[in-house]
């Protein structure tokens, strides 16, 4: 059959003609809004016998591959996790300093209420919990120092109103959209009724945050504020999904933001565990090398140290590159499928440096994370931190020890320093770097580092150099040695208008049997969304697999 792409975006479809109206079901099919019915889910999965037959490897212990084997571990089914790093979650991990003295967490932040709700269905409530911050985020602005409450979009709307008396009636139009969105999100979309039914996200479905900003307000001022609310994902408005923006904003702002107690790691080793308790592998400092196929159908993948692992079923928590360009033969995938993918770009790289404080600093500073934003155009921040500019990009200055009690020692403090960095500016030290010749390397690493404790101390936490104990620090090439993430990316493709909502890339790929999970895959990256992805990769296997009654 001729393949059929969406002509309006980039989504990639299955191997089938579509209608207008085909082709609207099967983005609604592979959203991330398609409730999670977990009894039936269950039931589907009861259908499938035996299980013994229905094999599942998965490539990769990143959140999404760890989430999407937990799930069909608890089911009955036979998982076998493989992972290249001696340690699983790939970016939710964890390491310690100074002989244990300091435990320095590798990239997370804050996570959603969401995630909660997938700890308690995976039974892992009892190894990890969440805590809510104190704050919602404190922004240093030029001109301002602002605090911004929890769960409290009237108190936010109070703040802004303040400070940008003319953009008010934009600000509350623009907060009162967040939980009509929301509300939106939760319900089944009908094709055929979704414009009408989901007016919200039909109106942003194609749009970028600078269009949605531009639609509410004039001021740029507060558009770079209400940029750095969700910017995590790493990218500017006028490339940032406005769908993906929202989400994320809306899950925050009415949700909250959370901190995982004790930390990530506790998170993707209790993923691990859960997966060996109801029968499951974990093969950890095992590189996948290929993903074997025959006549259009996956047959397992076989590793480096050249053994086979068969498979009726294959979820690739890798990069998308190292999936369809390395681990699958030339011709398995369709060439329309392939070019769509080569439109696609890694998103962002990082920058971290992680500090081991002599001491307790909670009574000097209360506020969990604080954001330094030098500028009031959030194109040229993006900028700045593409060509690793570590004067000029936005700053996060983390104080751990505000997330919960006893995080540290007795009379230390945890903190980290974290940019977005772009990965041309380290790629000319990549040859050598990979060569074990890091001279050159580690001289500009080390200028970075110091330039961002140099910003954090004049800016946030006043004689903070004469505090420190450790430093630690990471750039892309260290994200590229421990994750194998092309470009050092963080958090999967990028989100752009191309590639999120209706016309993110699908969970289920041409090739029946092999599919994705985590942040390259849908809905996208980040704690929160790539544990979403896994679950619903679950729920596409067994509607694959179950039979319907």
């Amino acid at each position: 059959m001729k393949k059929s792409i969406n002509k309006e975006g980039r989504s990639i479809f299955k191997d089938i003609k579509m209608s207008r109206r085909s082709v609207l079901a099967a983005m609604a099919a592979a959203m991330i809004s398609v409730p999670f019915d977990w009894t039936k889910i269950q039931a589907l999965a009861s259908t499938v016998e035996p299980k013994s037959e229905y094999p599942v490897v998965i490539i990769g212990a990143g959140l999404g591959g760890l989430t999407a084997g937990t799930y069909l571990a608890r089911a009955g089914f036979p998982v076998t996790v493989i992972e290249q790093h001696d340690v699983p979650g790939g970016y939710a991990t964890c390491f310690d300093r100074a002989g244990g003295d300091f435990t320095f967490d590798v990239s997370l932040h804050y996570v959603t209420t969401i995630v909660g709700e997938m700890i308690e269905q995976c039974g892992i409530k009892d190894k990890v919990e969440i805590t809510l911050l104190p704050e919602y985020v404190r922004l240093i602005t030029p001109e301002h120092d602002l605090t911004f409450p929890q769960k409290d979009p009237q108190g936010i709307i109070r703040i802004l109103s303040e400070k940008f008396p003319q953009e008010t009636e934009g600000i509350r139009n623009f907060m009162q959209m967040l939980p009509d969105l929301l509300k939106e999100f939760r319900m089944p979309i009908d094709p055929k009724t979704f414009s009408s039914t989901h007016p919200v996200m039909w109106s942003i479905r194609n749009q970028s945050t600078a269009q949605l900003f531009d639609r509410y307000f004039k001021e740029p001022k507060i558009k770079v504020i209400l940029w750095t609310f969700a910017a995590g994902l790493g990218l500017p408005p006028s490339k940032f999904s406005a769908w993906a923006y929202t989400l994320a904003l809306a899950a925050f702002v009415l949700g909250g933001r959370y901190h995982l107690k004790p930390r990530s790691g506790a998170l993707s080793y209790a993923l691990m565990h859960s997966i060996e308790k109801h029968g499951g592998r974990v093969i950890l400092k095992t590189e996948v090398e290929s993903i074997l196929t025959k006549d259009g159908a996956v047959l397992g993948v076989k590793t480096m140290d050249g053994k086979t692992h068969p498979a009726r079923a294959v979820i690739s928590n890798a990069s998308g590159p190292a999936t369809f360009e390395k681990m699958l033969s030339p011709g398995v995938l369709p060439e329309p499928y392939m070019a769509t993918l080569r439109t696609y770009r890694p998103s962002i790289s990082s920058f971290v440096v992680w500090l081991g404080l002599n001491k307790d600093i909670r009574k000097q500073i209360r506020d969990f994370e604080i954001f330094v934003i030098d500028s009031d155009d959030p194109e040229a921040l993006f900028e700045a931190s593409l060509a690793g500019d570590a004067l000029k990009g936005r700053l996060a200055v983390a104080i751990y020890d505000n997330a919960y009690d006893d995080y540290s020692k007795p009379g230390k403090s945890t903190v980290a320093l974290f940019t977005n960095c772009g990965y041309a500016p380290w790629k000319r030290f990549e040859a050598d770097y990979f060569a074990g010749r890091k001279e050159a390397y580690l001289k500009e690493k080390d200028r970075f580092t110091q330039t961002l404790i140099e910003r954090a101390e004049a800016r946030v936490i006043p004689g903070l150099r004469s505090m420190i104990d450790v430093v630690e620090a990471a750039t892309p090439l260290t994200n590229i040695r421990y994750t194998k993430n092309p470009a050092g990316a963080v958090v999967g493709y990028e989100l752009t208008p191309e590639n999120a909502f209706l016309k993110r890339i699908q969970n289920r790929t041409p090739v029946k049997g092999l599919y994705l999970a985590g942040a390259w895959g849908n809905p996208g990256g980040g704690y929160g969304f790539s544990m979403i992805g896994g679950r619903n990769t679950f729920r596409m296997v067994m509607e694959d697999w179950g039979k319907k009654t």
